[in-house]
């Protein structure tokens, strides 16, 4: 598996992690998109919790329907430790109250609908990625902003006290 560590995040790929509990679809995606992004794979939302807290992932896409915590539920609790992720829902299913959950909690950028278009879903893992760094960029910004400003105030005080 190719992978971003997570003190590399400047990668130039998408790091994404897809979270489906059937095997074959974890297989499938790896196999279709191994080549235009870093892909992590995680079965349940234990092991998304581990590639989480060693990889530097921009985007999370999970399928809804899994034994245990729904995809819905789990990218909800994904925005809480690490809101700047994107988070996408995948399912085969028109589970109404899912998406509705996955949109209200788990503020998702997209849903997919199983079998997914593979050139449909590269666009959008790529603008989720352009999102995210975007927001990076952002953030990076306005600390150097608020340092800029704080050194100058410090300056002008100085300056005022001689």
């Amino acid at each position: 598996m190719n992978a971003v560590p997570k003190s590399d995040p400047s990668a130039a790929l998408p790091c994404v992690l897809f979270v489906d509990d059937d095997a074959s679809n974890r297989q499938a995606f790896q196999a279709t998109f191994r080549r235009s992004v870093h892909v992590l794979l995680a079965a349940d939302i234990t092991k998304a919790w581990e590639q989480l807290a060693t990889h530097h992932v921009h985007v999370v896409i999970a399928d809804q329907r899994m034994p245990g915590t729904p995809g819905s539920r789990m990218l909800g609790m994904i925005r809480e430790r690490y809101p700047n992720i994107r988070r996408m829902l995948i399912t085969g299913y028109s589970d109404i109250e899912g998406i509705i959950e996955a949109i209200n909690d788990g503020r998702v950028t997209r849903y997919i609908a199983k079998p997914w278009d593979p050139e449909e879903l590269t666009t959008a893992m790529q603008r989720a990625y352009d999102e995210f760094k975007a927001e990076e960029e952002r953030t990076a910004y306005t600390e150097q902003l608020i340092l800029v400003n704080q050194q100058l105030e410090f300056a002008l005080r100085q300056r005022l006290l001689s």
